[in-house]
């Protein structure tokens, strides 16, 4: 089977599930934040950010580490999977712990630290998937992996329904759907982990333990910030203005974080690769890298431009009249996700040539940068104010990740723009498009009108280059 090919299977896997996946628990949410109300629902989502707080410390990134060692040396597979999961298990029992002791601390009423704590476990169970992804990845068999994500996203939505519209009481469906999560996450790693073990036996060498952790650190150190992009927002409006400023906020980035998996999804895919001819084929390297960054661009930014401009048509249709507040949120977030899809390709671009640490501390200086902005901006603003720090600081990030990989692939920035022509024009007149729409057609009408001139616009402008269409021809191809 062709590389693209190849690549090409897997991203489809990963896209469908991780859309499937994405939309079922959109879906169930959704309606979760109707039936519960702004204050339950923040209370759900404060629970749910402190939760994902610290995730990222329970393998301390040597679940990424996995895939780089074994993508260039697979006799290492099966040491480094056993280490990571012993790894895993002590430091997760140690961050449930500290969660709990947490939600002590800051006072949290009793329902809000019983929500701490089941999904405080569900979400640190779940995070087990990330080794046994690692392995998939390793050996371009994303199926398995895919499959459980649909279950997950499947089984989540039919629970919350049924909880829905058997529980009258909003308060018991609250914890209900809690705990719906956690026995459903636990099915799943349990499934994951049966099938992984069939492909590699894990070992444990505990020698190579301290070592493993040295080289991991800095993996640790970016997936923080991705962790913590949106919870640290929502924690610090929970802790200076209350729940239902946490449940407007959270309203908006739901929408958001739908198309925040397709950057990571590709990535996950084409990490192996990257990390392989970083070493040994450069200009394979930077044949992807712009490849990606193309497509993630025409991809983010119309969709950031699309929530932007309809956010007051999106928010009361998806949300109800309850969630009003959250239009100027959704539409700060629509100009985010066009800057994210920008950069984010960019940053894992060094963070395969072996940058991680300049990457890692870019997060790191940006992280700081975002909890100063909240804490002045939320005062005045609350979730909106958020919604300005998290931009600001992910435009910081973005720029600097572009920059930084023109330089060290020693590429032209001009040119790199320049590959954008095509998509601003594109885009442009899909806005001048949706402008003179908008009062006579309902946004059912208007997003796939949007869809439909966007894409016709983009082969007007001429972003389908005669390469892209011999890649399609390779993937299509039987052999």
């Amino acid at each position: 089977m062709s590389l693209a090919k190849s690549v090409f299977k897997n991203v489809s896997y990963l896209l469908i599930a991780r859309s499937a996946f994405r939309f079922l628990t959109a879906v169930a949410l959704i309606y979760a934040a109707r039936y519960l109300g702004t204050e339950r629902y923040g209370m759900f989502e404060t629970a749910t950010a402190w939760a994902n707080m610290f995730l990222a410390l329970n393998d301390v990134g040597m679940s990424t580490l996995i895939v780089r060692e074994a993508a260039r040396d697979p006799k290492k597979t099966a040491v480094y999977f056993g280490n990571t999961l012993l790894v895993e298990t002590i430091l997760s029992l140690v961050i449930f712990f500290v969660l709990l002791g947490i939600g002590i601390g800051f006072r949290y009423d009793h329902t809000t630290m019983l929500l701490i704590g089941i999904l405080g476990a569900s979400n640190l169970i779940f995070e087990f998937r990330k080794v046994m992804r690692g392995i998939f990845r390793v050996h371009m068999n994303m199926g398995f992996i895919a499959f459980v994500e649909i279950l997950n996203g499947a089984l989540f939505c039919i629970t919350t329904f049924l909880i829905i519209f058997l529980i009258t009481n909003p308060d018991t469906g609250l914890l209900g759907i809690a705990q719906a999560s956690l026995f459903i996450d636990t099915l799943c790693i349990v499934l994951l982990l049966w099938y992984t073990v069939r492909l590699v036996k894990p070992k444990i060498q505990t020698q190579l333990i301290w070592p493993m952790m040295k080289q991991a650190y800095t993996f640790t150190l970016y997936n923080i910030f991705f962790m913590l992009y949106f919870q640290i927002d929502q924690i610090i409006l929970s802790i200076m203005v209350g729940k239902s400023e946490v449940g407007i906020y959270s309203a908006a980035a739901k929408l958001v974080t739908m198309f925040l998996f397709i950057p990571m999804m590709l990535f996950q895919v084409t990490m192996p690769i990257l990390y392989r001819y970083s070493k040994t084929d450069i200009n394979k390297f930077k044949h992807i890298n712009l490849i990606t960054f193309r497509y993630l661009a025409a991809l983010g930014i119309p969709a950031g431009i699309v929530l932007w401009f309809l956010s007051d048509t999106i928010i009361p249709l998806v949300f109800g009249e309850k969630y009003l507040a959250a239009i100027p949120v959704l539409s700060i977030f629509g100009w985010f996700l066009a800057i994210r899809f920008l950069g984010m390709n960019q940053g894992n671009a060094l963070t395969t040539m072996d940058k991680q640490g300049l990457r890692a501390t870019i997060q790191i200086i940006s992280l700081v940068i975002n909890v100063i902005l909240d804490i002045v901006l939320i005062r005045y603003w609350g979730a909106v104010g958020a919604a300005i720090a998290t931009l600001i600081t992910e435009m910081l990030i973005s720029v600097s990740s572009i920059i930084l990989c023109a330089h060290f692939l020693k590429e032209s920035l001009l040119q790199t723009i320049r590959s954008l022509a095509p998509i601003l024009g594109a885009t442009l007149a899909l806005w001048v498009i949706l402008f003179l729409a908008k009062p006579y057609v309902s946004a059912i009408i208007l997003l796939i009108l949007a869809v439909v001139s966007y894409l016709f616009f983009l082969w007007i402008f001429r972003f389908f280059t005669t390469e892209d269409k011999q890649l399609i021809r390779h993937i299509v191809q039987k052999n």
